[in-house]
Order: C-alpha cells, then structure tokens, then sequence
C-alpha cells in the first residue's frame, strides 16, 4: 500500500474554550465570580448555556484568555507541532452578512466569525491543514471560570453540532494513515458510523476518546460495536468505569470503584486478545497510563505534577501518543511520550502551548534523540 500523505485526520467539535479566573484583578473575589457565575445559570460543575449567553457573560468578566479547543482539535495541534502531518474538519460560525460555505479548497477565513478566526488561526499556525465548514449559529465556546478553588465550565458547542456526514471529506480521509473522531460526537450515531464506514473502505484506522463518563455509559454498547473496526480507543479512569459498567450490568451499582477498574481492565485484557486491534488505553493521571493490546498489558508511569489548569491535557496525551504510533514506536514508548506531553499541557489553560516546549518530545519521534 502506498505511504497515506496525511498522518492524522482529526474530525470533531470545533470550539474556542475561555479561561478566566477574575480573583487577580483588583476588587473581584472568588463570591463575585460565584454570584456572576449563578446570574447566568451556571449553578453546576458544567452546564450548557445558549450561545449568546456565553458571550454576554465573557464582556463581563474581567480577565480571559481564549485559545483554540474541542477534543479532536486539540489533537490535531499537538500533533501538529509535533511534526505530524494533520488535518482537522469541523464547523465554525460565520459572520452575520456571511455565505455558507467550504473552506477546504480557499482557506481564507474574512467570512467566519471573531472566535472562528481565532480557532482556525490557532490551528494553522501550528500547522494542521484546515477543512472547515461556516454555519449559521456563531462558533462554538466553552468556558473555565474559577471561583476560588472550584472551576465551573458553561459549553454550548453551537456551529460545531452543524457538522453533518456530508460534510465529512472523504477524499482527505481516504489519504489519512489514521482518524481521529472527537468523543464528544459518539452520541451522534449516524456521523461516527458513517466516518467508520469510510474508514474501513479505505484502510484507514480510527482513534476515538470516550469524551465523559456520561457518554462512557449511555453510548457503552455503541462504542463497543465501534470498537469491532480496527480502532484505538482512549478513555481516563471514570471513562473505563462508566464504560465497562454499561457493558456489564452486574456492576452497574458497584461503588468499590478501584475493584470495578480491576475488572474493567481484565475485561479490556480479554476485548483485545488475539487481536491486532481494538488497541484501548486508559489515562490515570499521575499513575501513569495502561495500554491493552493483543492480550497484553503495557504500563507507563509517570509522576505527580500539580497542574495550573488540566483542560487539554488528555488530548495532548493522544496527539502524542498517535503521533509516535504513526511512527511504529513501541506501545509503552507511545503511552510515555503521551504522558510527556500531557505534563506540559498542565503548565498552561488549556493547549497554549508551543513547539518549542514540545521539541524534545519531537526530537524522539523524529529519531533525534
């Protein structure tokens, strides 16, 4: 088979995600930013808010810094700077005087709105080849507002949730080593399987995380189902809980969670064996990460490191991780670079991260070390 020409092909929720704490600037308080926080409705550790809300309540508050997000962008931009060759494909708003249109083949951006171009600006700086639909509804945000050692999150994917299958590119996804599908579109049956139909017809594999522990164990069966392709699957700890609960009823009730993750990854063991694929690896944090494959358990410690912000940190895990299995890299070895990445993305809100901080984590995967 002929080498693919793009490494990664990212598909998902295209989202700008907001950072802001308001406790530093002079005369904000941790109850102020609480009391603002309930004024809008954002009374739970993550609620959907409408679109124009959110942006209400940004012009509100009183420091913010915005950088591009969604689970499978965020990949896309690691493995970017990583030196992957990586495309992504998601919807953003346009302006209001806008046409619809695609701008795979003209990627100039005058058309999508100000949180668009900052996603697609972001994005293309790092690297990644963009092909990007404009909706009607503005593009999609997420917010991480601390309110003093709490961090509540208000999401209303908006443009993103206009993605449809005939917007998925089958032409750059035939020319993809790999597919990356953002968890957070699992509950969007026709869209997964019609992107793992496409896989399976041109040989390409598919990569998915399991995006929450909600969607772990309503959409438990699905994913199994999706996992009969030749798939990667990425999930943390409660992800592999919530996931293994929905499969096995029996333990659905269980509250002995570290017994419940022991019987979980004895039945990942089983899922994989005698099998080239699924692959599933489980992020635990500062424990480090396993990897099931073929019957086999690969582990990959790492060490406690007290995070500034943990958005996007699981996501750099899987840019790196795909990025040195794209390479053939050793299992144990891709699960410890992802490890490595994810460590850097503590350091900073979000994925504002750089190449240059990344270079030796590239330098591997390149051979350079």
């Amino acid at each position: 088979m002929a080498e693919k020409e793009t490494e990664l092909l990212c598909i998902g929720n295209a989202l700008v995600d907001i950072f802001a704490s308001g406790v530093h600037a002079q005369g904000v308080t941790a109850q102020s930013m609480r009391d603002l926080c309930e004024r809008y409705g954002i009374s739970g550790p993550v609620q959907h808010v409408e679109i124009e809300r959110l942006k209400e309540l940004v012009s509100l508050l009183p420091e913010y810094s915005a950088v591009s997000g969604g689970g499978a962008a965020n990949v896309a931009k690691i493995a970017a700077l990583l030196g992957t060759r990586v495309s992504f494909t998601g919807a953003l708003g346009r302006e209001k005087n806008g046409q619809a249109r695609d701008l795979a083949k003209d990627q100039t951006e005058f058309q999508s709105d100000e949180f668009g171009r900052l996603f697609s600006k972001e994005l293309s700086d790092a690297g990644v080849m963009l092909h990007l639909h404009l909706k009607s509804p503005p593009t999609g945000l997420c917010r991480y507002i601390k309110t003093g050692d709490e961090t509540r999150i208000a999401a209303s994917p908006s443009a993103a949730l206009e993605l449809c299958e005939s917007d998925i590119p089958e032409d750059e996804l035939k020319k993809a080593r790999l597919v990356v599908i953002d968890g957070f579109m699992l509950n969007r049956q026709g869209l997964v399987r019609r992107i793992l139909s496409l896989a399976e017809k041109y040989g390409t594999i598919a990569a998915m995380d399991l995006g929450s522990a909600a969607i772990a164990g309503e959409q438990a069966a699905e994913i199994a189902d999706y996992a009969r392709h030749d798939t990667i699957l990425f999930m943390n700890e409660a992800e592999a809980i919530a996931f293994y609960k929905g499969i096995v009823k029996k333990e659905a009730g269980s509250r002995d969670e570290e017994t419940v993750l022991a019987n979980a990854c004895a039945y990942f063991k089983s899922m994989t064996e005698g099998k080239s694929f699924p692959i599933i690896v489980v992020k635990l944090g500062k424990r480090g990460a396993l990897v099931f494959a073929g019957g086999i358990v690969y582990r990959a410690e790492t060490r406690e490191h007290k995070p500034l912000e943990s958005t996007g940190a699981g996501d750099a895990f899987s840019a790196a991780f795909l990025s040195a299995w794209v390479r053939n890299k050793p299992l144990a070895e891709c699960a410890a670079l992802g490890n490595r990445a994810g460590r850097i993305v503590l350091d900073v809100a979000g994925t504002q991260v750089n190449r240059e901080q990344l270079k030796d984590i590239a330098a591997v995967l390149l051979g350079k070390d």
